[in-house]
């Protein structure tokens, strides 16, 4: 076998064993069942196909996951439900249509919900737009006086995921050392 051969052998062997050990999907859990349950006694419960979303997110499937999202927002055009698919579409590595769906769940809520600035701080971290993400935390602190300390924002953030944590304690401590007035 020439050296070139054997590279491409050898590599697709270690993607063949990769593939092989990669995770399942989670077929169900007990919060997933609940929310099938009340899908199917009510197919117009806009909140149960968006909590369904995320826990679909969560659980690695993505298709279902971005289904569900859609529907909920066709049942129920409100900021809250925006916000909610943003933080979904966070979580599957869709910044662009998180920050889409942060923008306009903070549009439609003039700003006055409470998770407003902190979600488009996630979105835009997430696309890398760091100069938002840095006016948007301060906004947040501002609404939120415990995200101007480490010690609150993690006692805040300790139940988010891995992702949404290290976007907020990264963003957190570039604001802390070079942005916080």
């Amino acid at each position: 076998m020439t050296p070139s051969r054997f590279a491409c052998f050898y590599l697709a062997l270690v993607l063949s064993a990769a593939a092989a050990d990669a995770p399942a999907p989670v077929r169900t859990t007990p919060k997933l069942e609940i929310l099938n349950k009340q899908i199917a006694e009510n197919a117009e419960n806009a909140q149960a196909y968006s909590n369904r979303g995320y826990v679909l997110t969560l659980l690695g499937r993505k298709e279902e996951a971005r289904a569900d999202l859609k529907k909920a927002l066709a049942l129920n055009d409100k900021p809250n439900m925006h916000n909610r698919a943003g933080w979904a579409y966070f979580n599957l590595g869709d910044y662009a249509d998180a920050v889409r769906e942060f923008e306009l769940a903070a549009k439609l809520s003039d700003h006055q919900a409470h998770y407003d600035y902190y979600s488009l701080v996630l979105g835009y971290w997430g696309t890398g737009d760091i100069q938002k993400a840095l006016e948007n935390y301060q906004l947040a602190v501002e609404k939120d006086p415990r995200l101007g300390s480490y010690k609150t924002l993690l006692e805040r953030t300790l139940e988010w995921t891995p992702l949404e944590q290290r976007a907020m304690h990264e963003i957190y401590v570039v604001w802390s050392k070079a942005w916080k007035p």
